[in-house]
């Protein structure tokens, strides 16, 4: 699951960092798509919406504390000070109160006590195993009522994007969260590798890039030989590597498991019932190759020593330094930190390589078949639910106009503080649309191919990271050596870039799903000490500290200590969920 939120923060930081200024005037419901459903009053949704409360509503909310992404926000911006704050008052007599703030590595410890002693926020997001914990306990509001009346075509785009989505935060019929999601495509792995480093050991262009697991290996044979970073040595590690060994998305092992068709978590179906993913025999073979490379040297000896996400990573430096001429990661891996290490080294020419195999052949790929990463809820006490909905389409308003650069450039100094001292991880709720990666990417990349270079509001989409990238692109074009421009634009719009590669992924690999996109009783309890049983031995094994033909009773260590039992409780959900 950390490996989805990481995801889901990173895609929203475009949509915060790139918001640049911002008018007074209130929101303006949506012009295109408007919903012409009407409640008894004959009021449509998207006026329910931007109606302002007669009399304040208080809304209590807690914050897991993350530093705002955009360098802009003024220092003395706090959660209680940002702009959210002051014009949800304003425009919808809101007021969003903040019961405690922590930072995000004791907002779990702190939750759970603040829930033990019976004090539950009126909206919070929550954790895929909050929401089973809560909705098992009567803990959530049924919002089922309130989103036929107050939901819109454009909210829905957020948490029902297929039509399908929303029946994920659904228990026995009954509505009790908005999913927040992501892509599927986003689980894909990318193989990343510096042309310029390359050239020392013979390789020129794409083509010569490896497409085999024995092509790949020699060429790590081949750097571990050569000065490649011109640091005056020859064999050390030519890998980066960390802890985090298949949920970092950046510096792990995930595209080398892809690669063996091969997955350390997920569900999926085998003639007609789940199987965990996590103890099938392939992953022995993965396994053993890692060993292997281990045994060469090829990542550091002591990788599992160092946390990927750690402050001032060990790790993330030596990529930013260029210690390593090829990186493992996701799609959005150029935006950062490679970002940074093509301002150091302007003359890195990163591209992105084919999905390794055996034999060369596109793998198959598992992604969620509905990917959550959180769900927006209510407390079972609360009395204003709808503000949820009022919120967020605010929120999704805000974001969409002020992005635009025609608003941008009227903007005051004011205005442009006031935007910046947004600040969207500080709310309760996001306003991201799954779709928007691609959407953006298909519709910026049709625009440049007309030979556009200004567009108008209308040519643009609604989706609320639409503006920021196209801003981004223009960046790009007038700025193709800066480093920061060259990542967002590669990252996402490049036609050989992270969100291409990642849709010809899917496009063209035979797939199977991870089917299970909840969390049962025992997952709850017993989950997170099955995932460190898993982690502890694969990791173990990739060292050779354990020998991987022990794999049979970590299986055995898995099914005893709780394995079995999820099995029993998610086939039973999957029978029902076919009926």
């Amino acid at each position: 699951m950390k490996k989805k939120l990481v995801t889901i923060l990173l895609l929203s930081a475009l949509s915060a960092v790139s918001l640049a200024g911002c008018g007074q005037e209130k929101p303006e419901p949506a012009s295109k798509g408007e919903s012409s459903r009407k409640d008894d009053s004959g009021k449509t949704a998207e006026e329910l919406l931007t109606e302002k409360y007669d009399k304040p509503v208080d809304v209590h909310v807690v914050l897991q504390y993350r530093e705002s992404e955009n360098p802009n926000t003024p220092k003395d911006v706090t959660p209680e000070t940002s702009t959210a704050v002051k014009k949800l008052k304003e425009d919808l007599n809101i007021n969003l109160i903040y019961d405690w703030i922590v930072n995000a590595d004791q907002f779990q410890q702190k939750f759970g006590a603040e829930l033990a002693a019976g004090n539950l926020p009126d909206v919070m997001m929550i954790s895929p195993n909050d929401f089973e914990d809560l909705t098992s306990q009567g803990g959530l509001a049924d919002l089922s009522d309130v989103y036929k009346k107050y939901s819109c075509e454009e909210l829905d785009k957020v948490y029902n994007y297929d039509g399908k989505f929303i029946d994920v935060g659904k228990k026995d019929g009954k509505l009790y969260g908005l999913p927040m999601g992501t892509d599927p495509a986003q689980m894909t792995s990318q193989m990343l590798y510096n042309m310029t480093q390359l050239k020392t050991v013979g390789i020129t262009s794409k083509d010569q890039l490896p497409k085999t697991i024995d092509e790949f290996e020699e060429l790590c044979d081949k750097l571990q030989k050569t000065d490649y970073d011109g640091d005056g040595k020859t064999g050390g590690p030519v890998l980066p590597a960390c802890k985090n060994y298949v949920d970092a998305q950046l510096a792990d092992f995930s595209p080398f498991f892809h690669a063996y068709e091969s997955w350390n978590d997920g569900w999926y179906d085998k003639d007609g019932k789940l199987q965990y993913a996590g103890i099938d025999e392939g992953i022995k073979t993965t396994l053993t190759k890692l060993n292997e490379w281990y045994d060469k040297g090829y990542f550091a000896k002591d990788f599992a020593a160092y946390d990927i996400w750690a402050a001032d990573s060990p790790v993330v430096n030596d990529i930013v330094a260029g210690k390593y001429a090829i990186v493992p990661g996701s799609w959005w891996v150029p935006n950062w930190p490679l970002n940074s290490n093509k301002t150091e080294h302007p003359d890195a020419d990163w591209v992105i390589g084919p999905n390794l195999s055996p034999d060369g052949k596109q793998p198959k790929i598992m992604i969620d078949r509905y990917p959550v990463n959180n769900f927006v809820v209510a407390g079972r006490d609360f009395k204003h639910p709808e503000a949820i909905f009022k919120m967020m389409y605010w929120s999704l308003q805000y974001e969409s106009k002020n992005t635009n650069p025609e608003v941008q450039e009227k903007m005051t100094d004011e205005q442009k503080k006031e935007l910046d001292s947004y600040v969207y991880t500080w709310l309760p709720y996001r306003v991201y649309y799954p779709t928007s990666l691609r959407d953006n990417y298909k519709k910026i990349n049709e625009l440049v191919d007309a030979g556009k270079t200004s567009i108008t509001s209308k040519e643009g989409l609604e989706n609320n990271e639409f503006w920021g990238a196209w801003s981004q692109y223009l960046n790009y074009k007038k700025n193709p050596d800066d480093g920061a421009a060259w990542g967002t634009y590669f990252s996402r719009l490049d036609p050989d870039g992270g969100v291409a590669n990642m849709i010809k992924t899917v496009e063209s690999a035979d797939t199977i799903y991870d089917e299970v996109y909840i969390s049962t009783p025992a997952m709850v309890s017993k989950k997170a000490e099955l995932d460190k049983l898993r982690d502890n031995t694969f990791i173990s094994m990739i060292m050779g500290e354990s020998s991987v033909s022990e794999f049979d009773k970590y299986v055995k260590q898995w099914k005893a200590q709780g394995g079995d039992e999820i099995s029993k409780e998610v086939n039973n959900w999957y029978k029902e969920q076919k009926k």
